[in-house]
């Protein structure tokens, strides 16, 4: 019985490290889709594209910041080629985030995710009565 166990304890453990590992990499994944969306909806109540490309970048980062997620490496790319009533903003986020605490698995130390959102601009944004 105790040969087993000593035998199975390191098969169990790279498997425990897998899980936490692809749970982890869920969590990130699914913040970065969240950033992406609520940047581009922010960056689409902006009045000039300056001030969408600004909105959209700091709202993405504080949206990472308060999930927890930590970026060694954050892109925030936003396009406002079609900033227009009708028009859309589009948000593209990509974030590195480093995994070297449950690297004894032997997988890679980081994982880059990415993301892009797009929000549409209100037809009658600045229409009066």
């Amino acid at each position: 019985m105790t040969t087993e166990v000593v035998l199975l304890a390191p098969v169990m453990l790279v498997l425990l490290g897998f899980v936490v590992m692809t749970g982890r990499i869920g969590e990130v994944d699914g913040a970065v889709t969240n950033a992406a969306q609520q940047a581009a909806r922010a960056a689409t109540l902006m009045g000039a594209p300056t001030a969408a490309h600004a909105t959209a970048d700091s709202t993405a980062r504080a949206n990472l910041e308060s999930l927890g997620i930590v970026c060694t490496m954050l892109n925030v790319v936003v396009n406002t080629s079609r900033f227009e009533p009708g028009g859309d903003v589009a948000v593209e986020v990509t974030c590195t985030v480093d995994l070297d605490d449950v690297a004894f698995t032997g997988l890679p130390g980081d994982k880059t995710v990415h993301a892009r959102a797009v929000e549409v601009i209100d037809t009658y944004r600045g229409a009066g009565p």
